[in-house]
């Protein structure tokens, strides 16, 4: 029986992020080979700097080319083929297939471009930190979310309730899995992965809000400033609005968005319209102080 090459047994990593492919000879196709070169995506999101963010930073480590459709900028109405129904973003339109879920997003880009860790004991623990992104991001969604304007808040109530409880809980898990890698590398010394990505992401988000918070998880952050560091990352970090320019019109997200389901019967499915919708304006204005980013 032949072994099963997986595709991150392909990819020797240095330290310093770089990929290189070996080339091995195999006997059959995979399921790799036969992926097109250049792979169409279109990424669609509430809009930059959300939790789909360390998808975008795949694309921008690998060089894939790829659509960016943010919902806060949307003009023009567009259509998505999906029998599940209308959900949630992010969602990823790869070559007409809908791939729903942000983690199932980034592990799957992961896999196929080499960041997913190295052997499968790896990968579990970027799984792992992974899951520690997300649950910090439903513990501290809401005060952000009052923070930004799109929802009414005690803020210094939900501040001392769910946000600094959160950010501490979740952080120091993170500080201890920062602490046990290499003290010059990312979290793991196989080389960069999309969980180095994730919480970079969520550390700019959160040190734009309250920087002193942060202070303590000395890891974490120099983590996060060796990521915004890497050389193939610097031409899409430079393109991005900033974190103050995209709140100020994030007040609009779910507001300008109206969605209709259709049967249509050339195709025997149903389609669900999503476009903007002018009867809907969001009224509400942030209330924050931008801080310096790392």
């Amino acid at each position: 029986m032949e072994p099963m090459l997986l595709p991150w047994m392909l990819n020797k990593r240095k330290r310093n992020g770089k990929i290189e492919i070996t080339e091995i000879p195999l006997a059959k196709k995979s399921k790799l080979q036969l992926l097109p070169k250049k792979p169409q995506f279109r990424l669609i999101s509430f809009c930059q700097r959300d939790l789909a963010e360390k998808c975008r930073l795949i694309f921008a480590y690998a060089n894939v080319p790829y659509e960016d459709v943010t919902v806060h900028d949307l003009k023009d109405s567009f259509t998505i083929i999906s029998e599940a129904g209308p959900l949630d973003f992010p969602m990823l339109d790869w070559n007409g297939k809908i791939i729903h879920d942000n983690d199932a997003i980034g592990r799957m880009l992961a896999k196929m471009y080499g960041l997913a860790g190295m052997g499968l004991f790896e990968q579990a623990q970027v799984d792992g930190i992974i899951g520690i992104v997300r649950d910090l991001g439903h513990a501290v969604i809401g005060y952000v979310k009052g923070v930004y304007g799109l929802i009414d808040i005690d803020r210094e109530k939900t501040y001392k309730e769910t946000f600094e409880p959160g950010v501490k809980k979740y952080f120091g898990m993170l500080e201890k899995y920062a602490s046990q890698g290499p003290q010059d590398g990312f979290f793991f010394s196989s080389g960069v992965t999309y969980a180095d990505f994730a919480v970079a992401n969520m550390i700019e988000v959160i040190d734009n809000l309250h920087p002193e918070i942060l202070f303590k998880y000395k890891n974490v952050k120099a983590i996060t400033q060796r990521v915004f560091a890497i050389p193939q990352l610097q031409k899409y970090l430079r393109s991005r609005l900033s974190m103050k320019e995209i709140m100020k019109r994030t007040c609009t997200v779910k507001e300008n968005l109206k969605i209709e389901r259709k049967w249509n019967s050339e195709i025997q499915k149903e389609i669900t319209y999503y476009k903007p919708n002018p009867e809907k304006i969001c009224t509400k204005k942030p209330s924050f102080v931008f801080h310096h980013s790392i």
